[in-house]
């Protein structure tokens, strides 16, 4: 039975010492992995929080893990996402409390905001995608503009299906990276 194996067990049974040992762990490995995701070290901080705090909640309801490691990065990766999608729809939003005060927004006004919005964030694809090579900017447009599956595209390609994945991975990898590196807003 390996190490993680044994600390998962204890901690499901309330040893506070195994459940600190996963933590002490794994913190740091899910920091450097979530880096990746989102530059905002707080955030990542928060979410990693946010797991253990949840995961000692719930602790006599979880089940084993095959991966305690890629359990925990999975777990914290979500949690970073989704954090990230509400904070950038709470960017958007507009308080109802401050229509009163400023006036009515024209629906007009709110179809050219939204308009103005879609397009940037358009842009910063369109410049995400220039960075990637030909290979994987032809995987996108088929995965992602076509609709096509991961079959269809190696058909089309003449590649197998698993370097199809590998290929998409790392455009989605580089075009993060790209976004993360030039402050756009991620989608």
């Amino acid at each position: 039975m390996s190490t993680d194996t044994v600390l998962w067990l204890n901690f499901r049974k309330g040893d506070k010492q195994a459940f600190a040992a996963l933590y002490h762990r794994y913190c740091s490995i899910m920091t450097n992995i979530c880096l990746r995701i989102s530059p905002d070290s707080a955030i990542i901080k928060d979410c990693i929080h946010d797991l253990f705090v949840e995961m000692w909640k719930n602790r006599t309801r979880l089940a084993l893990p095959v991966s305690v490691k890629a359990y925990l990065v999975r777990s914290v990766q979500r949690k970073i996402i989704r954090q990230l999608k509400r904070r950038r729809l709470d960017l958007y939003a507009f308080p109802a409390e401050a229509l009163h005060e400023v006036g009515t927004v024209s629906c007009v006004e709110k179809a050219i905001i939204a308009e103005q919005l879609r397009q940037e964030q358009q842009e910063n694809i369109r410049r995400a995608i220039r960075v990637l090579t030909r290979r994987q900017q032809e995987a996108v447009y088929l995965k992602f503009y076509a609709d096509l599956s991961y079959p269809e595209i190696a058909g089309k390609m003449c590649i197998s299906t698993d370097a199809i994945y590998n290929l998409i991975s790392k455009a989605i990898g580089n075009m993060q990276e790209t976004f993360s590196k030039t402050n756009f807003p991620t989608l």
